[in-house]
């Protein structure tokens, strides 16, 4: 319902009390740590900060060893989950107290170790697995020759050469080499669609001539100089080895796959070590002379009290003081809203947080946030499929805050809809007219009957929805004293802009078609107008220095009522949202229909395919347009009208665990955990 109270905190230390009171304040998870060091920085005590640098270098040598066990280990693991568990992960659960003893359960070295080892050997066997393979591919088209590669080369007499010439030259070749060396014979081993590969034997007397005529027709000789035998056996061989190092790579993969086992306890030690390094890095916004540290941040007053004790248990030698925050300052927030609110906090989140001096605007944009998102939707049977399947998401991954607060908030969007579905007549889009009697009796208003019925009905919700945060406005002024601003500019808006509406209608409606309602409050409606612009003008900078300067900002305050306009015109998007939602989903439903009709057998497999795929498709797209429409309609038009935000969050240094869930009875009471 609000933001949180803090206090300033400033502590003062021995240094042999710095690192234990870091673990300390880790565990506990209640201090917001300031800057401290940034502060200083740019005063005479610059010199004395810089001095100080915190060392990591161990803990992150550590930890890149135990990042490359998990990566290592990883591409031998068997995945595990579906398509959701990609996008949520899954978490190792761990007690507390193993958490803080696993430094001594696992051998991150050894196993380090004996994870590299392993990497190169697979590396080394990779490395001539691939060379063994391209000679194989070499060695592929000779094996119909039944000379040994030893023998090949020159002898005596005479030159044995082996290569390669493109099949268009083949023939070329070989009729020119009968002409100019008939003392050559020209062997074709084997052939493919691009090369010829060929076995010429020749006397040296010629092999001028003869090596003329291969260079003129583009012959590639061929090298086997690690081969001698004859390629069958060659080819025999290099099977023998490649089964060979497969198997030997089998096994070192069999190895690999039995340290899988060590995963969980090497993620529990990477969060661990993290959470070391975090302890060092949090250091950085200390200050610290060389026998003194002095540190700076913000409590909530809830946990005021046991930051006090758990700091003093340590040592009576530390100073503690505590300040309430000043206007000039920017304390830190953190939302509280009950469970039944607390979804619609990512919806604030997503924007920004409040400042601390702020109202939290949660719990006062719910409602019509629920609204609008029902009437972008506005549909019985996909506001049901999309509660039974977050229903499904909660239960499934309760164990992830986020993923359950966001799925509340679609519950919640989900049954809006099945609402507004039932009173304007839609049912998984189906025709109004095909409804039974019971349904259609339950129909307030059909938006493509009377779209202009509507359309107005838009319009007055998100007038209202202006209206409301022109009141939080003037409750927030009159909250922090400024109460001139609060009742007179805010309230003079609250009697202009109803008055001015009333006007705008009349004059819209004409005089000859006027309900008597309007005509009876139509004098009001002037003296609203009237009343308002004047305390709009004088009220909107009450503290200016002059006459002048306050009529000025007055006008220019009144000339910003002109924005309503343009903001109660935004709102007609819900209008088209719905009708959206609903004309695809009818055209969905004849698609359907003829398909069944047109297609003979299968007709009713079909349509319901289409039906099915068509259906979910139209949800997921107008689900998008339903969350993002909506908080656009908060974010631009209600929250300019009372809410500034800029906040930063309440980020109470503790144990941060990304890939690890605590078993709740075996947490520690004395620790905090930050998932």
């Amino acid at each position: 319902m609000a933001v949180i109270k803090v206090k300033k905190v400033c502590l003062i230390g021995h240094d042999s009390l710095r690192e234990k009171l870091v673990e300390t304040l880790q565990k506990k998870g209640v201090l917001h740590i300031a800057n401290l060091r940034k502060e200083l920085s740019e005063t005479e005590l610059e010199d004395i900060v810089k001095k100080f640098k915190p060392d990591s270098t161990e803990v992150d040598l550590t930890l890149s060893k135990v990042n490359f066990i998990l990566e290592f280990l990883s591409g031998f693991e068997k995945k595990k989950g579906g398509f959701l568990s990609n996008f949520t992960g899954e978490k190792v659960e761990v007690k507390f107290s193993e958490f803080e003893c696993i430094r001594d359960k696992i051998n991150s070295e050894g196993v380090y170790e004996e994870c590299e080892n392993l990497g190169n050997l697979i590396s080394a066997i990779d490395t001539k697995l691939s060379k063994l393979k391209t000679a194989r591919e070499e060695l592929r088209p000779w094996l119909a020759l039944d000379i040994k590669f030893e023998d090949i080369g020159e002898t005596k007499k005479t030159i044995l050469s082996i290569g390669q010439v493109s099949m268009a030259n083949f023939d070329k070749l070989k009729r020119e080499l009968q002409e100019v060396a008939l003392e050559s014979s020209l062997n074709l081993i084997n052939k493919d669609s691009q090369f010829a590969y060929i076995l010429i034997i020749f006397l040296k007397d010629i092999s001028n001539d003869v090596y003329q005529t291969l260079s003129k027709y583009g012959f590639q000789p061929s090298s086997f100089e690690n081969f001698s035998n004859l390629s069958k056996k060659e080819m025999a061989e290099i099977d023998k080895q490649i089964c060979q190092l497969q198997k030997e790579k089998e096994a070192i993969i069999k190895k690999a796959k039995s340290m899988v086992s060590l995963k969980p306890d090497t993620i529990i030690l990477k969060n661990y070590l993290e959470n070391v390094k975090n302890r060092v890095k949090i250091q950085l916004n200390f200050a610290k002379t060389e026998k003194v540290f002095m540190l700076e941040g913000w409590v909530k007053e809830g946990d005021l009290k046991r930051f006090k004790e758990e700091t003093l248990k340590l040592s009576d030698e530390i100073d503690l003081t505590f300040t309430d925050p000043k206007e000039e300052e920017n304390p830190p927030v953190m939302l509280k809203n009950n469970k039944w609110f607390a979804p619609f906090e990512i919806v604030t989140k997503l924007y920004g947080y409040p400042k601390y001096w702020e109202l939290d605007p949660t719990t006062y944009f719910a409602p019509f946030f629920v609204v609008f998102f029902g009437l972008c939707i506005g549909d019985v049977g996909y506001g049901l499929v999309l509660t039974l399947l977050c229903l499904l998401l909660i239960k499934k991954f309760s164990a992830n805050e986020m993923m359950k607060n966001f799925s509340l908030l679609l519950i919640y969007g989900g049954i809006a809809s099945m609402v507004v579905g039932a009173l304007t007549g839609s049912w998984f889009t189906i025709e109004v007219e095909s409804l039974p009697l019971v349904l259609r009796r339950m129909i307030i208003l059909e938006p493509l009957k009377d779209p202009v019925k509507y359309l107005v009905f838009c319009f007055i919700l998100g007038f209202t929805h202006l209206l409301y945060g022109v009141v939080l406005e003037m409750y927030d002024n009159i909250k922090n004293g400024r109460l001139a601003e609060g009742i007179f500019r805010e309230g003079g808006k609250l009697i202009f802009l109803p008055g001015v509406a009333i006007l705008v209608i009349k004059m819209l409606v004409g005089s000859g078609e006027s309900p008597a309602l309007l005509l009876t409050v139509l004098p009001v409606a002037k003296w609203m107008a009237v009343i308002g612009t004047g305390l709009i003008v004088w009220f909107t900078e009450p503290g200016a220095k002059s006459i002048f300067g306050r009529i000025a900002n007055g006008v220019y305050g009144l000339y910003g009522m002109t924005s309503f306009i343009g903001d109660t015109i935004s709102y007609s998007r819900l209008m088209a949202l719905g009708m959206a939602t609903f004309l695809i989903g009818w055209g969905i439903n004849i698609i359907g229909g003829i398909a069944k009709d047109m297609i003979p057998f299968v007709g009713f497999i079909v349509m319901a395919i289409i039906l099915v795929a068509g259906h979910l498709f139209n949800l997921v797209i107008n689900l998008i347009s339903a969350f993002v429409h909506p908080a656009r309609l908060q974010y631009v038009e209600f929250f300019g009208k009372f809410f500034e935000g800029g906040g930063r969050p309440f980020k109470p240094f503790a144990i941060e665990t990304k890939d690890l869930a605590f078993k709740k009875s075996e947490l520690s009471k004395d620790a905090s955990i930050c998932g």
